[in-house]
């Protein structure tokens, strides 16, 4: 590094700056005086007790003081090359590590990928298009604002809606945001394709009316369209991103009605590794059972804030459900289960279209991540504290 004070006429000024000078050298000497010989550590102190004794002394000459102390300095400690390259390096690297620590001890970013915790967090979904939606400038700030995009299709010619099909598209891709490869929709309308940037599982739920959707399909087969007409016309909402606490389970147990992250590694799933985020309805010792739309705790109705939410099967919450296919627990209203030593049981709140431990079983205690803890976009009513 070099030493640099600009040149001052003021007197009091110029004061001024041989003291910071003075401290700055003295500070800098005592962490690198290793790095000098003898004969170099007693000039530079000589140099430094000279600028100091200008300063008490009140001497008539600070500014010619100052300069000889600045060319000692920048004498004995030349910049390296490329110093502020250096030191930028310096700084990211810290950075980085700081928020590998932060990450691996304390808040982890996680994205919500389906809907199976619907209404409490979002996954990917698609709605029909609002009348006050279609104005022009809505959808320049719905993605920065609410994280959606707004789709609409038109018909090129007269025709009827066939089916659709699914394609890949491999790689780097700006237009559709993807740096792995995505997947869309290609509608076939009378002879005419017409992509739509929609994922396939979330277009069978959400447009062709998959009944987990408890939605009406916006697009059936069959469906005749004039030209210019509106094929399609929604807005896609992307999922919503959280910071999961990894700090507190390390000093308390994970609780009933907690919205937790876990690893999927050593479980019955169809890709093991993934990150699932559930609600835990059952800690060791419980004994669980469903009675539609009720989730019964050790033969009580369970009581948890979160857990009455769902219950309740208003506000978008349906309860809960036992009549899954291809479940293998709480399969019907006798069917119970019960918890053993640091097992805990998952259900997501949109219990009609989860997969959880009703299907892979307990989730061990090794392989919880954290608590899910707060949503910092997009800025939707769900912006905030997790409960």
């Amino acid at each position: 590094m070099s030493l640099f004070f600009p040149t001052s006429k003021n007197s009091a000024h110029a004061r001024q700056q041989l003291g910071e000078a003075v401290d700055f050298c003295w500070k800098h000497w005592r962490i690198n005086r290793d790095l000098l010989n003898a004969r170099d550590d007693t000039a530079f102190r000589s140099e430094i007790q000279h600028a100091q004794n200008t300063l008490t002394a009140e001497g008539p000459a600070p500014q010619k003081a100052l300069e000889r102390l600045v060319d000692c300095f920048n004498r004995l400690f030349p910049p390296l090359p490329r110093h502020s390259l250096r030191e930028n390096g310096e700084v990211i690297l810290v950075a980085l590590i700081v928020a590998m620590a932060v990450r691996a001890f304390f808040l982890q970013p996680f994205k919500i990928p389906t809907g199976s915790m619907q209404p409490t967090l979002h996954g990917i979904t698609v709605r029909a298009l609002r009348e006050n939606e279609k104005n022009w400038w809505y959808k320049w700030i719905c993605f920065p604002v609410f994280g959606e995009r707004v789709i609409r299709i038109h018909a090129r010619n007269d025709g009827i809606f066939k089916g659709f099909r699914t394609v890949r598209y491999k790689g780097l891709n700006l237009r559709r945001m993807s740096l792995f490869g995505s997947e869309e929709v290609i509608l076939r309308v009378g002879d005419e394709d017409y992509e739509v940037p929609i994922e396939p599982s979330v277009f069978n739920i959400y447009v062709m009316g998959d009944i987990r959707s408890f939605r009406q399909p916006l697009l059936k087969p069959g469906q005749s369209f004039r030209r210019g007409e509106p094929i399609l016309e929604c807005v896609r909402q992307t999922g919503d991103f959280l910071f999961v606490d990894r700090f507190s389970y390390n000093f308390r147990k994970p609780s009933r009605s907690n919205v937790f992250v876990f690893d999927t590694e050593n479980l019955d799933v169809s890709s093991p590794g993934d990150f699932y985020i559930k609600r835990i309805a059952g800690v060791p010792g419980d004994t669980l059972l469903i009675n539609e739309p009720c989730l019964l705790t050790n033969g009580e109705k369970a009581g948890e804030p979160g857990l009455l939410r769902v219950m309740s099967a208003k506000n978008e919450y349906h309860g809960y459900t036992s009549k899954l296919e291809g479940a293998k627990h709480l399969r019907n209203p006798t069917d119970s289960f019960q918890l053993k030593y640091r097992e805990y049981f998952a259900l997501g709140d949109n219990s009609f279209s989860s997969k959880d431990s009703r299907f892979f079983g307990p989730v061990p205690y090794r392989n919880i991540v954290g608590q899910g803890f707060f949503v910092y976009w997009p800025f939707t009513r769900r912006f905030g504290r997790i409960e």
